[in-house]
């Protein structure tokens, strides 16, 4: 295993914090950057101890080591997925594009939280995501691969905003937000136009998963029922980039 490939699995768990606390508080940065981590019910300021991923949550069996009371398992559970997102990288890629891997997983899963939280795509994710995946199209083949990249984002994009604008005048409401449309088109730099339909049919079948999970949780099912579609596109493009290295990995075996 190369240095580099140790430094992703180590950095894992602490960006899954990194990553959890700061869905939490966006846009408020300052709050990540600045503030002192306390338990949510007695305010007691949180200790080195109390603040190693995965391992404290295990070891203070998922409560305040003061109080007792419950720590959320949002926390552990992102932290969790940081670490498979590291795995995943370091499994499918080799060199840079590892750490290049990770942080995508990384940035899809932060702005994953977002959305669920607040129904809200931010941004500043998804133009970093298109900028990296034009500038990782070109490191790897030169001005064709970029053109391709910027194919893959501007169809995503335009594919997704036209059908928000039918959506939009055929039923008088939103039903698709832009957000997701800059999203896919970040999916379609990492991955150019031709994995797109992949990345939304996928997104699909994840998303409609996570639909019939709720209605057997007993929640109602109805035509203006808002989901967040975010999370299931997201998840849908880090698994669609990791497949683009198939051919390799067979190779390997």
């Amino acid at each position: 295993m190369s240095s580099l490939s140790l430094f992703v699995l180590l950095i894992g768990p602490f960006m899954g914090s990194f990553v959890s606390a700061s869905a939490k508080s966006w846009p408020e940065w300052r709050q990540v950057l600045q503030a002192r981590s306390r338990c949510g019910h007695c305010e007691t300021k949180l200790t080195i101890i109390d603040l190693v991923p995965v391992f404290s949550y295990l070891m203070l069996r998922g409560q305040c080591r003061t109080c007792k009371a419950p720590i959320g398992r949002v926390h552990f559970i992102v932290e969790l997925l940081a670490i498979t997102i590291a795995i995943s990288a370091v499994w499918a890629f080799d060199g840079w594009m590892e750490l290049a891997t990770a942080l995508l997983g990384w940035t899809l899963l932060f702005a994953s939280l977002v959305d669920f939280r607040l129904r809200l795509l931010p941004n500043g994710s998804s133009f970093a995501l298109i900028l990296a995946g034009g500038i990782m199209a070109f490191t790897h083949g030169q001005w064709d691969e970029l053109g391709m990249s910027v194919l893959g984002a501007s169809i995503g994009y335009v594919v997704f905003f036209g059908i928000s604008k039918l959506y939009l005048a055929l039923r008088g409401r939103e039903g698709l937000g832009r957000g997701d449309a800059k999203l896919l088109a970040a999916g379609g730099a990492w991955t150019g136009p031709f994995a797109l339909s992949w990345i939304v049919l996928i997104a699909s079948l994840l998303a409609l998963l996570g639909l019939v999970a709720n209605r057997k949780k007993g929640e109602a099912l109805k035509a203006d029922t808002a989901l967040a579609f975010g999370p299931a596109l997201a998840a849908s493009i880090y698994l669609v980039w990791l497949g683009t290295n198939l051919p390799a990995l067979m190779g390997r075996g």
